[in-house]
């Protein structure tokens, strides 16, 4: 072999290693393998297979495909390929966006937050429209319509306005006018002699009102000598209040106890009573019938107090019949 074929070989096995190289990195495989993902716009914005994708600015893939999307012909369906350590989480936000205004487009990844959830490979990443040029335009044509509005109702209220300033000027005018500067004058002039007239008067009366704010001032030093008495019997009340508030609940809690136990005795006398009722109340006839016994008994007693001694009462004495003939007659 020649050294010219030699040569040609040499430079072919470059510039193959050198075309091979420039697509590997082109494909964004320097490190690690690639993921697949994709998101969906209804204005792609001359975004084309191939384009650069990049996350945060920085390159991270390339775009695979542009294709209608078969759920929704009004969008587009775009594929794209990034590194597969690049973080893309669910809070992560797909644009098209250019470096310039004259700049390709390319299809931009938020980084989104460090918190998210991660995008499995052959997820979806949500995405956002881009304004185009068209939309600006028209936005900015309605912005200027709205301002040529604007400015005619402003023209429109500017009028009104000039004609209120004038009104007022022509009323300033007659206001400054001959007669009113008299009545003006005579006006002043009433009021220095209804000053000069008034002035004891007013003298009194402003004397008078600073006795009362001096009484009234007085007042309410004592007002507030009262209210420290009134927080000192408070404080000195809640002091008792505390002090006798432990014994008071032990006592309530005792109170409390005895009641309980009255409870339980009453109870039970209740059912004791329920269960000799019959006994109950023959002992009540028979201390009914004793009682009465008893009254018969002292009654007797009362009238034979003999009885006592012996069981039979002793006879009537008889009158001596000699007694009876001596007697005189009456």
């Amino acid at each position: 072999m020649s050294d010219e074929a030699k040569v040609g070989l040499l430079v072919l096995i470059a510039l193959a290693v050198f075309v091979t190289t420039f697509l590997y990195v082109a494909n964004v495989q320097l490190t690690g393998s690639a993921a697949a993902y994709r998101t969906y716009f209804a204005y792609v914005g001359g975004l084309d297979a191939g384009s650069v994708v990049r996350y945060g600015g920085r390159k991270a893939g390339t775009v695979r495909a542009v294709r209608p999307w078969q759920e929704d012909m009004t969008k587009t369906e775009v594929l794209f390929e990034m590194r597969a350590e690049v973080p893309v989480n669910e809070e992560s936000l797909a644009t098209i966006a250019s470096l310039n205004a004259l700049g390709q487009n390319y299809l931009e990844v938020t980084p989104g937050s460090i918190t998210a959830a991660r995008v499995e490979p052959g997820g979806t990443v949500r995405s956002a429209e881009t304004l185009t040029f068209s939309d600006l335009t028209r936005k900015v044509a309605e912005v200027a319509d709205g301002a040529v509005a604007l400015m005619a109702r402003i023209d429109d209220k500017m009028t009104v306005v000039g004609d209120d300033m004038h009104a007022v000027l022509v009323n300033l005018q007659e206001l400054s006018g001959d007669e009113n500067r008299r009545n003006v004058a005579r006006m002043l002039e009433n009021s220095n002699n209804l000053i000069e007239t008034q002035a004891p008067k007013i003298d009194r009366v402003m004397t008078q009102l600073v006795d009362t704010l001096e009484e009234l001032e007085r007042l309410a030093e004592d007002f507030r000598q009262v209210a420290r008495g009134a927080d000192s019997t408070l404080e000195g009340l809640n002091r008792v209040v505390d002090e006798t508030r432990g014994p008071l609940v032990d006592r309530l809690g005792e109170l409390e106890g005895t009641l309980v136990d009255a409870r339980l005795v009453l109870a039970d006398a209740r059912a004791l009573l329920l269960v000799n009722e019959g006994n109950v109340a023959e002992i009540v006839d028979n201390f009914r019938r004793a009682s009465e016994d008893i009254a018969a008994l002292s009654s007797e007693l009362r009238q034979r107090p003999w009885t006592l001694l012996r069981a039979k009462p002793k006879p009537d004495r008889q009158v001596p019949a000699t007694a009876a003939a001596g007697a005189p007659r009456q």
